[in-house]
């Protein structure tokens, strides 16, 4: 009952903690894919998993960077002075 952070606030922080572990995971798969030099479909794959990973978390890292943001819907509306 004495908890004062809500669950709004503490969701963005869990999307950047996974956003991140998920851009090392496959930078990781990336560069392990590399060092070994892993060669025909499994390498590849390797690869493309690791570069998915990566994305995947760069863009959940820029949604998380969104919710944090105080909203500003009405920003984009035209000037209501009766000018035009």
């Amino acid at each position: 009952m004495g908890n004062s952070t809500s669950r709004g606030s503490t969701t963005p922080g869990r999307i950047v903690t996974m956003a991140i572990v998920s851009i090392v995971v496959g930078l990781g798969l990336v560069l392990l894919s590399i060092g070994l030099d892993w060669e025909g479909f499994g390498g590849g794959a390797v690869i493309g998993v690791g570069i998915g990973f990566a994305a995947v978390g760069m863009y959940f890292w820029g949604y998380a960077n969104g919710l944090r943001r105080p909203s500003s819907r009405g920003t984009w509306l035209p000037s209501r002075d009766g000018r035009g």
